[in-house]
């Protein structure tokens, strides 16, 4: 059902070897001619070669598929051109066309969710399919714990080579040991930020062997200094809705833009180099956004502006193309979902799920809840303020366990003096902005505890917390939250506080 006719032996090629083998048997197998055969010896023969020409097709069919993980670098799900045009209320600005043409050729999930809007906790979750406290990349800058297995594991053991082209961000090297390849550059300088020369020398010398490749772009990540941005325009470019409209933040727009521009060529140029090499057929590609985009209620939020994530699959002939899922899953999944369907046994102690069963029936759910953790010390300019989050279908709860606290970051610090995104805000506040102001303040400054309908309010604008009927929302969220938090091992304040003993990278909130 979910593959190609191309699968199965065409008749007229059977056919015609059986035309041959009747007419011709001795001459086929090379023996005496002048032997009388039996028509049990020609059936034999015939049975014989089938055979071969059956096995040799279903050895090139079920040989391992190479395996290319494609991650952005703080991207908001919406920017991505499958996910702009399939919602009403998301601003109708991204120009991906590569992308756009691998999620008609593959399936999209539109329910697809990170933990932790930051680098290195979500990389982290993602290759070791376990999520960030328990596997101890909890912080920003953090260390798994040592012994911790990761995707580079579980594939070299299966016969993979395993290579990762750009970012790292993760540690140690003993939990990632990947072949590193390429380059891992955040400038304006060459063909792509990740080393495409070296990406496709590698796929090219990968003939014999199949292979996990993670690519790991810089773009979107700050600051914004590549791409064309003669595709974008300051003056008609569309605003996010939960955003505040001024100058300024237009053209942050326009520079932000050009790189998911060029985060999409990026994407056409790996896509010539498996079509160079033949081996498209024979790939699961998958794109993904990592986390939500330096902005405020994305990047460093559990909103779903930071948690969720553009996720698209492509595999020929196997997922059926142009499909779409709307099954709740989260990164730690993809590690045992792969492994799976490389014909692999998954391991048992991650917290990670397949969803192979969805890949090849969109229909199916896989999650009823996913997760969401968030620690701010030992970010840039961060204060102790940890958040946990849970969400179904319809509803997000949030959970600010340090409330009374202040929320800050480097983002935070320029708001009295007018810089970046969020002192450009302030200013337009000062200027008479009141919903500026209050943007302004809900960052700095939140409840003890957030609720929100995602399907009739997807940016997290309108806090229902104090709303009528909201406790029988939260008496149905919260105890999953909690069993959740105690399966991790997360103690909440106190987890925020020993974040400090988990990195061996200090951004000054740690001694």
């Amino acid at each position: 059902m979910f593959a190609s006719n191309s699968d199965a032996i065409p008749t007229f090629k059977v056919f015609s070897l059986l035309i041959s083998l009747l007419i011709s048997y001795p001459a086929f197998t090379g023996q005496d001619q002048n032997k009388t055969y039996s028509d049990e010896d020609i059936v034999s023969g015939i049975r014989a070669s089938l055979k071969s020409v059956i096995d040799s097709k279903k050895d090139h069919y079920d040989s391992p598929p190479n395996v290319i993980l494609f991650l952005a670098d703080d991207t908001n799900w919406f920017d991505i051109g499958p996910y702009d045009r399939l919602y009403k209320y998301t601003p109708k600005n991204a120009i991906t066309p590569n992308i756009d043409k691998l999620a008609r050729e593959g399936m999209i999930f539109t329910s697809a969710f990170t933990s932790t809007a930051m680098c290195s906790p979500t990389r982290q979750q993602l290759y070791t399919g376990i999520y960030p406290v328990k596997n101890g990349a909890y912080p920003n800058h953090g260390d798994a714990y040592a012994g911790t297995k990761s995707l580079v594991h579980y594939f070299k053991d299966s016969g993979y080579q395993v290579a990762l082209a750009g970012k790292g961000h993760i540690a140690p090297q003993s939990v990632y040991p990947f072949k590193k390849i390429g380059k891992e550059a955040k400038d304006n300088s060459g063909e792509s930020t990740f080393g495409i020369e070296a990406v496709s020398e590698f796929i090219s010398d990968s003939h014999n062997k199949p292979y996990f490749l993670v690519i790991a772009s810089h773009n979107t990540h700050g600051p914004w200094s590549r791409g064309d941005r003669s595709k974008y325009s300051a003056k008609n470019i569309n605003v996010p809705s939960f955003m505040i409209d001024t100058p300024q933040f237009r053209n942050d727009l326009v520079r932000y833009y050009a790189e998911v521009s060029d985060l999409d060529r990026e994407v056409g140029l790996v896509e010539n180099a498996l079509a160079a090499n033949g081996q498209k057929d024979n790939t699961i590609f998958i794109f993904t956004s990592e986390h939500g985009a330096g902005m405020p209620f994305a990047k460093f939020t559990t909103y779903d502006a930071g948690l969720k994530v553009a996720f698209i699959m492509r595999w020929p002939n196997k997922i059926n193309a142009d499909t779409k899922s709307d099954a709740l899953i989260q990164y730690v999944d993809v590690v045992p979902t792969l492994l799976e369907l490389a014909n692999k046994q998954a391991p048992e102690n991650i917290d990670g799920k397949s969803f192979k069963k969805v890949i090849f029936n969109p229909d199916l759910p896989h999650r009823d809840l996913v997760y969401g953790v968030h620690t701010t010390r030992n970010i840039r300019g961060g204060s102790n303020y940890p958040i946990r989050s849970i969400r179904d279908k319809t509803h997000k709860l949030i959970l600010n366990l340090l409330h009374e606290s202040k929320f800050e970051n480097s983002g935070t610090k320029g708001i009295k003096l007018g810089r970046g995104m969020l002192g450009d805000w302030y200013k337009a506040g000062q200027a008479g902005n009141e919903r500026a102001l209050e943007k302004v303040a809900r960052v700095t400054k939140r409840p003890k505890m957030e609720l929100y309908n995602i399907q009739n309010d997807p940016f997290e604008e309108y806090n229902l917390i104090d709303e009528p009927g909201s406790e029988t929302i939260v008496e149905a969220l919260l105890p999953s939250l909690i069993a959740w938090m105690d399966d991790q091992g997360d103690l909440g304040v106190q987890t925020e506080l020993e974040a400090c003993d988990h990195t061996t990278a200090s951004y000054k909130t740690c001694p």
